[in-house]
Order: C-alpha cells, then structure tokens, then sequence
C-alpha cells in the first residue's frame, strides 16, 4: 500500500504537466512586433529606452525539450544614449523544471544566465504559439518598465 501510495504521488506532477493543455517544447522566438507594440501602448519609456528595446527585442530564442533548455542571442548593436553600441550575445544550455502548469501559463525555473541561483519565469499564454513574459524587475535599483516580451513558437 505505502509503494502504491509513493507511486501515485511520484506520477502526480506528469500528469498535472500534461493535462493543463500548454507546453513548452519547441522553439519560442522573441517577436519585435508584439513586444513593441504593447509597450507604446501601455508604458511610459523615454524614446532613448524604446529605441532600445527595440533594437534588443525580436533576437533571442528559446528552445526547450524535455529537460534541457537553450537559450541563444545574437551579437547585435544597440543605441545607448544615442550612440550605436555593441550588446554580446550569448549562447547557454542549461536544465529547467516547471513548476505550475494551467490552462493561462506555465512557470518554469531554470538557473539565471550564467549564475547558479535558480529564478522562476512565466510564460503567460496568449495561443497555443504565443506567450509573453513581464519583462519587468522589482530588483531595487533596477527600472521597472512595465513591458512584455512576447514570444511565437516557430518550431
């Protein structure tokens, strides 16, 4: 009865991770347009912020299976304070667990970008081929703002 019992709960998160009708697996590119878009309507950047954002958003992917997750960006030039600068681009691997998966997102955590403390993400889903993430920080010191990247599944 006890294995039967630690089975069941063993199984309990698969099932939970299948059933709520979103996943992760594909390629997830950032999409400009939308990302953009929601930012003109909702935020207040100064133009020399918009102009950045701009430029960084629309490059990176996201590529998850089962259990690994890929993140790749580009080299590419930014303005920063009018001035056209170089932004390295990265390539990681790394492994990722979801956490919560429902019907509207799915939260994920993985290790920050090249630092070993372990941070949450949520893909908040528009369509089965579309999310967004709150691009924003509640780091003290750090602009909050109030953007989402949003993301389509090309693959």
């Amino acid at each position: 009865m006890k294995l039967l019992f630690a089975l069941a709960l063993g199984l309990l998160p698969l099932g939970q991770a299948c059933a709520c009708g979103n996943e992760l697996a594909g390629t997830w590119r950032s999409d400009k347009d939308m990302s953009m878009a929601f930012a003109r309507e909702n935020s207040r950047i100064q133009p020399k912020t918009e102009a950045f954002l701009d430029a960084l958003f629309g490059h990176m992917t996201l590529t998850f299976s089962s259990s690994e997750l890929h993140i790749a960006m580009p080299d590419i030039e930014v303005p920063v304070s009018g001035q056209i600068r170089p932004f390295a681009g990265f390539d990681e691997r790394k492994s990722y667990k979801v956490l919560l998966c429902n019907d509207s997102m799915v939260v994920w955590s993985a290790r920050r970008p090249f630092d070993q403390d372990i941070d949450a993400t949520t893909f908040n889903f528009v369509d089965r081929d579309t999310v967004w993430v709150y691009a924003g920080s509640t780091v003290p010191g750090m602009p909050d703002l109030h953007v989402r990247e949003y993301f389509q599944r090309v693959r």
